[in-house]
């Protein structure tokens, strides 16, 4: 009986790699006999840290808002004067609320608009540059920027340009866009401004 010579460790780890890569099943088995359940559970765990952190990020930039927001408008939009109105650390100033609460009192505004104003990150008040004129800006924050903040912001703005009777901005802010949600935000009339990561 003649037996074949064995292989050097290296030379039998080439041969399987090189058996494997023509067959994905195989290699799923061999992962399976080689890792641990808690090693095969890493990629879905690192998604959902990713996910976390995504989230956080966030959260944190609509807090930011009520110190940031009114100085990344200013400029790009010529603005004077802006005021926060509402953000998640300021409650609502009486200039936007009583508006807001008679306009749904004499039904110019429906109670999901209302709630939708409630819900917006940031509301400024502030001036044009060129005639002193009143304008309001919808912001709506997210880490990454996406089309469902470009639609809260175009609504919040719409609504207030029905209460208010003047122009109106609606903002997106966040860390980043994708090219796409850029050019619908700009198809919308929505102004996007970029943040610097804090993180």
């Amino acid at each position: 009986m003649v037996t074949e010579p064995q292989l050097d460790a290296e030379s039998l780890v080439a041969r399987i790699i090189a058996e494997l890569e023509g067959n994905p099943e195989a290699r799923r088995l061999l992962l399976r006999a080689l890792l641990t359940d808690e090693l095969l559970r890493v990629p879905a765990r690192l998604d959902r840290i990713e996910n976390d952190i995504g989230h956080l990020k966030g959260s944190a930039l609509e807090s930011r808002l009520h110190k940031i927001l009114g100085g990344i408008v200013s400029q790009p939009l010529v603005l004077r004067r802006p005021r926060i109105m509402k953000s998640p650390l300021l409650e609502w100033q009486p200039e936007l609320s009583e508006p807001i609460e008679a306009a749904l009192d004499e039904n110019r505004i429906s109670y999901d608009e209302y709630i939708r104003i409630l819900r917006t990150d940031c509301i400024i008040r502030g001036q044009r540059h060129s005639d002193q004129s009143i304008v309001w800006v919808a912001g709506e924050a997210s880490n990454r920027v996406g089309e469902s903040d470009i639609q809260r912001a175009r609504f919040s703005a719409d609504i207030l340009a029905t209460v208010f009777q003047t122009d109106t901005i609606p903002v997106v802010v966040g860390y980043s866009i994708d090219p796409r949600d850029l050019a619908r935000a700009e198809a919308e009339g929505v102004n996007y401004m970029e943040v610097e990561d804090e993180f």
